[in-house]
């Protein structure tokens, strides 16, 4: 390795999936001096004194998108070089709809018109929060409040406001009316696979884990933005990043820095894409030719301009559990909207 050359050093890389390894870290007798985080855990590893902040990334900001700064910013302070952004998007297939609809309402018209024939259009695991709160946000509704320094305000919570029952409502009938049942079981995930790929539904709602599936499936599939809801608003699905961190243990901070400087070069940045199609949020290379023509690079690349970033507070944690049961509440018809989403909240919020 060049870097090992150059630097008179050695480099040993253990391969640990990203989201574990502030677990791996926490565990591990043997610390790295530097390893991967996603963005809505570097709240709680930067206020545990795990991660170093990057002094060096305020004046190479802008070599970034603004969206992948913002998910490792906090407290003033940068805690990561970003590596990726990813969010959901629309996989269509090209056979049944020459173009993706821009508008819901006319996946919803387009739904009305294939039932009949044992078909769908646009398909999801829209019970599930993370998969749901696109639409919420869309309508109006939004996790936490920002306070004046960037940081989420716990204390504010909108999963219960106009917007947000709206959502819910929106979600309600097109679940209902316009999603075969057994997606709204656990067997719904592989069964969304298995209906885009079967050539049974239009498009479908999911995110980059899924490209590499459809690739090799056979089907004539393109990759879009989310659509519109018809108060003109974007569907605003969540976007997360990874970015590389420095250990606050490590010892050899310096040289720590440099190599994560060298790995998030734009030559090694655009290998990274090409090998496992996560979009590097450097502009130099969102701006390469091979990925301003590519419709995955250009469609996360759009999404992230209409995304909310998942929050990294530690009361996020109960919005998974109260935002699951609001949603399995609305869609059965057990609450109205307005009284799960209250319901919901009042969880969040409880200490």
């Amino acid at each position: 390795m060049a870097f090992e050359k150059e630097n008179d050093c050695k480099v040993i890389v253990k391969e640990v999936d990203a989201v574990k390894q502030i677990e791996e870290y926490s565990t591990t007798t043997e610390k790295p001096d530097v390893f991967i985080v996603v963005s809505d855990k570097v709240g709680d590893a930067a206020s545990n004194g795990i991660i170093e902040s990057l002094d060096y990334m305020s004046n190479e900001k802008d070599l970034y998108a603004e969206a992948a700064i913002n998910a490792f910013s906090l407290s003033g302070k940068i805690w990561a070089e970003p590596r990726s952004v990813e969010s959901l998007v629309v996989y269509y297939n090209k056979d049944l709809i020459e173009y993706p609809f821009e508008q819901f309402d006319d996946y919803v018209a387009y739904a009305k018109k294939v039932e009949k024939d044992g078909k769908y259009g646009l398909i999801g695991k829209l019970d599930n929060f993370y998969f749901a709160y696109g639409i919420l946000a869309g309508a109006g509704g939004y996790t936490f409040g920002i306070n004046a320094d960037g940081s989420f305000n716990e204390n504010d919570v909108g999963l219960n406001n106009e917007g947000t029952v709206k959502g819910l409502e929106i979600i309600k009938d097109y679940a209902n009316n316009h999603l075969p049942k057994v997606l709204l079981t656990d067997e719904g995930w592989g069964e969304i696979d298995k209906l885009f790929i079967e050539g049974k539904a239009a498009a479908v709602i999911s995110g980059p884990w899924s490209l590499d599936k459809y690739a090799q499936s056979g089907i004539n599939y393109g990759i879009a933005p989310l659509p519109q809801l018809s108060n003109g608003n974007f569907i605003r699905p969540f976007y997360g990043a990874k970015g590389y961190v420095v250990a606050k243990a490590s010892k050899n901070k310096q040289l720590a820095e440099k190599f994560i400087r060298t790995l998030n070069k734009p030559v090694y940045a655009m290998m990274r894409y090409v090998a496992i199609a996560e979009l590097p949020p450097t502009k130099e290379v969102m701006t390469n030719p091979l990925i301003v023509n590519d419709d995955f690079a250009n469609a996360i690349a759009h999404q992230i301009e209409h995304a909310d970033l998942m929050p990294s507070i530690p009361r996020m944690g109960k919005v998974w559990g109260a935002m699951a049961e609001c949603l399995s509440d609305v869609i059965s018809g057990k609450k109205d909207a307005k009284t799960a989403s209250n319901e919901a909240v009042e969880k969040i919020k409880a200490d």
